[in-house]
């Protein structure tokens, strides 16, 4: 649909004169030029505005200027070169300075001394022996690798890798120039990253279900306290199978285990709710070794979904059912949060984002709801589920 028509559909959808859509019209096609028509989820050839004709057809007659308001005024989105930059952030402004500090503590030295040789010698080997693990698939580990200068063999994209992996980032590490000198090295400093965070439950939460501890930060932890079972090449050969775990990267003697977990953008409530599940799951776990720091470089305050809920007229649209696909509540996943009001997106967060790749289920599903049947809602940005 070009830019003509899209503007035409979009003054009789509204019920704007000449006037009306010569006032609006600049405004929405620099929107989506800047921002919203580079959003991955968008079907070949659409674009934002064609989009938001046939996402604003949808609502009663009634309530398209509410929604049309939202979207001017209080919708965030996050393009993928503003994201890459949170990325970039994340090393210069977060991993640099916890790898200065314990080059400092190591060395020892003061902070101003690490620019001799000395120095820059205790922060390489700080640096080279840190494994960086993203949680999810949009954790951008490829662009932090880049940017920081991570060597290839200690950064992962997932939580399970397999045991001849495992061997192989030891086996770099240890034969690595930069750490020359040092008795049986290992990885000591642990980063788990990710690009956002809203509700911080599918990290760690407790399933009273299920009556066990549940989420990302709780399986990777399990990782890297689990016993390791090696076997010679002669077991092997025999058929003895070994089990290698994100443990077996570790020093199991040392005192304590530090993990700084680290996300690009993420709201107070999932922090606070990532830092109440963590400590409880290390507590029952036994875990008393295990010692945690939680650092976001762009958090989100509470007042942006207090604008959402405190808005009397958008609320209004939003409790409406036709809006709202009737199965969502309904959805195992979906249940892990609250449902009370499903219509605030996942675990009532009734968060106005949408990231470039992908809108969170945070947000409110009258913008990402998808789907194939034209008798349900379609959001403006559809998403698709991710892990």
């Amino acid at each position: 649909m070009n830019s003509n028509l899209a503007s035409l559909l979009l003054s009789s959808v509204m019920g704007w004169d000449y006037v009306g859509l010569n006032s609006e019209r600049p405004e929405l096609e620099f929107m989506g030029s800047m921002k919203y028509d580079a959003y991955d989820r968008f079907m070949p050839g659409t674009r934002f505005m064609s989009s938001l004709v046939q996402w604003l057809n949808q609502f009663d007659e009634e309530d398209r200027k509410t929604v049309l308001d939202f979207v001017k005024k209080k919708l965030v989105f996050v393009s993928s070169t503003q994201m890459n930059y949170l990325v970039d952030l994340l090393y210069d402004s977060k991993i640099r300075p916890i790898l200065l500090r314990k080059a400092t503590e190591n060395a020892p030295m003061p902070s101003y001394m690490l620019c001799r040789k000395k120095g820059q010698k205790q922060f390489d080997i700080e640096k080279r022996s840190s494994l960086v693990v993203g949680l999810s698939d949009g954790a951008h580990t490829d662009i932090l690798r880049r940017s920081a200068g991570f060597n290839n063999e200690q950064v992962l994209s997932g939580c399970y890798p397999d045991e001849k992996k495992l061997k192989d980032m030891l086996d770099d590490l240890r034969n690595d120039k930069k750490i020359k000198g040092i008795e049986k090295p290992y990885f000591r400093n642990i980063f788990l990253i990710d690009d956002f965070t809203a509700s911080g439950k599918s990290f760690v939460r407790y399933d009273d279900n299920a009556k066990k501890f549940k989420g990302k930060l709780a399986k990777i932890i399990d990782q890297l306290r689990a016993e390791n079972k090696e076997r010679t090449d002669e077991e092997i050969a025999a058929g003895e199978k070994e089990e290698l775990h994100l443990s077996y990267l570790l020093d199991a003697n040392q005192p304590e285990f530090h993990i700084d977990i680290l996300f690009c953008i993420a709201t107070k409530k999932a922090v606070r709710n990532i830092r109440n599940g963590l400590d409880d799951f290390l507590l029952k776990r036994g875990y008393d070794k295990i010692k945690y720091h939680i650092h976001v470089v762009q958090e989100l305050d509470d007042s942006l979904s207090k604008e959402i809920t405190e808005d009397p007229n958008l609320m209004k649209v939003l409790e409406k059912p036709h809006y709202l696909h009737q199965n969502l509540k309904d959805d195992t996943a979906y249940k892990v949060g609250s449902v009370t009001r499903p219509y605030l997106g996942f675990d009532e967060c009734a968060l106005p984002v949408v990231l470039s790749h992908n809108t969170p289920n945070n947000s409110l599903p009258i913008l990402w709801q998808d789907t194939d049947n034209d008798q349900e809602f379609k959001g403006l940005f559809p998403r698709i589920s991710r892990h």
